[in-house]
């Protein structure tokens, strides 16, 4: 009896002491595909009101292999990069997480919008015969059928497809940087200005064609240092790499602008928008 009531009178502090949940413990449990009891304590904001009974893992294919990886976390907010992939398919996930008194709170769940139309584009596209291919490119010179079909796999494409794309290419991307800082495109007074006479430099053109890039431009994330190089998206739901040498000037990631930054080394980032 005196061990009972020795062991009741210390069980609030044994509670106390148990760890408080990373976001990255938090991610992995919100994207398994059991369930979680305890989910409800652990969400805040928007994302306590859309995952009322079922978490994530519970709601996607139970065959989907999931991934998760902490991207960013400070004293007051966390990333985390959850990639669903089976035999043929990948789809990536942010999750934003905000610290609050009583410890870490999944407050909304990201992903690129808009990309529902890809597939059946990319589908017409690649089933085009080789006259319509030829008629298609007379009738689109900026961006003929092969830009096109290499540009909207990219936008619709896995994180893990870009980054390998950017890494078969990188030295090719490094030309085109080179080429924008030698012609001083982005140092006029006109950033509009700037970024046609960048787009238009023959060279740049030829590479960003060859790199599936729409555009290199300063003006789409909140960093006016920053070379963008643009995919594609819709609206606002955009898709591209950028770079930045210097890691404070690059913009922090957020639910409610730029859903992801990922970092793929020497000032070079993957991001999406929303």
């Amino acid at each position: 009896m005196k061990k009972l009531l020795l062991l009741l009178l210390l069980l609030p502090q044994l509670v106390r002491a148990q760890p408080a949940a990373e976001p990255l413990q938090i991610a992995e449990r919100f994207v398994a595909p059991e369930g979680w009891p305890d989910m409800r304590g652990y969400l805040c904001c928007e994302a306590a009101g859309q995952a009322k009974r079922q978490t994530l893992g519970q709601q996607i294919p139970r065959k989907l292999r999931r991934r998760c990886q902490l991207l960013q976390q400070d004293s007051a907010r966390a990333v985390v990069a959850v990639e669903l992939r089976d035999s043929t398919t990948r789809n990536d996930f942010y999750l934003h997480f905000t610290r609050e008194a009583s410890g870490w709170k999944l407050g909304a769940v990201r992903s690129l919008a808009m990309t529902a139309l890809g597939a059946p584009m990319l589908k017409m596209l690649t089933g085009m015969p080789p006259k319509e291919v030829a008629k298609y490119d007379q009738t689109h010179p900026a961006a003929g059928h092969a830009f096109t079909v290499g540009n909207i796999r990219l936008w619709v494409g896995a994180d893990a497809d870009i980054m390998q794309h950017f890494r078969r290419r990188r030295p090719d991307f490094e030309e085109v940087v080179r080429l924008v800082r030698a012609g001083q495109y982005f140092t006029a007074d006109s950033a509009n200005a700037g970024e046609q006479a960048a787009n238009a430099d023959p060279a740049v053109q030829r590479l960003l064609q060859s790199l599936f890039i729409s555009r290199v431009t300063r003006r789409d994330l909140p960093c006016g240092t920053c070379l963008e190089f643009v995919i594609g998206g819709m609206v606002d739901n955009t898709v591209g790499l950028l770079y930045q040498p210097d890691a404070a000037a690059v913009p922090a990631m957020s639910p409610n602008r730029v859903i992801v930054i990922r970092p793929l080394g020497d000032g070079w980032y993957l991001y999406k928008t929303t």
